[in-house]
């Protein structure tokens, strides 16, 4: 396993958060079963853009990597909120049904999981909106980050 960086710059995370929506952009769009690459891309960028937003908050390194919140969508955006992330309750809703795929790992091992998951393009408003207000929260006004080439 990778160790997370010991540094931690938010706007390293979030610049890595804009490329991983931007691929997500340019996989092309399946109807189900899922695109689970897609869905990966998706979760991840939510992922760093929330580390991001923590980050820039003064979280520690360790409350970013602790077992209880690593990967946990949910966790990382009640955080967020409490620090002051402004979102929509819909972005919310939305980011929080990716949360078990997400934790699980379903779009690195997919199988049957029994229960409807939602389509990845009905959720790609909420982690557009929460990448602009996380850019809003560390650039100002709705400037996005440069994106790597």
């Amino acid at each position: 396993m990778n160790d997370y960086p010991k540094t931690l710059r938010a706007g390293d995370h979030l610049r890595l958060a804009e490329d991983f929506y931007l691929a997500f952009c340019e996989l092309p769009r399946r109807t189900p079963p899922q695109s689970w690459p897609r869905y990966f891309l998706l979760c991840h960028a939510i992922e760093l853009a929330l580390k991001a937003y923590l980050a820039h908050h003064g979280a520690a390194r360790k409350e970013l990597t602790a077992k209880n919140v690593r990967h946990g969508l949910t966790k990382l955006l009640k955080r967020a909120t409490n620090k002051g992330l402004s979102l929509s309750a819909s972005a919310q809703k939305d980011i929080g049904l990716l949360n078990e795929a997400h934790e699980k790992f379903w779009h690195r091992y997919p199988k049957e999981v029994g229960k409807p998951v939602p389509t990845i393009d009905q959720l790609q408003p909420a982690a557009r909106e929460l990448l602009d207000a996380v850019t809003a929260a560390l650039y100002g006004g709705n400037c996005r980050p440069p994106v790597h080439p």
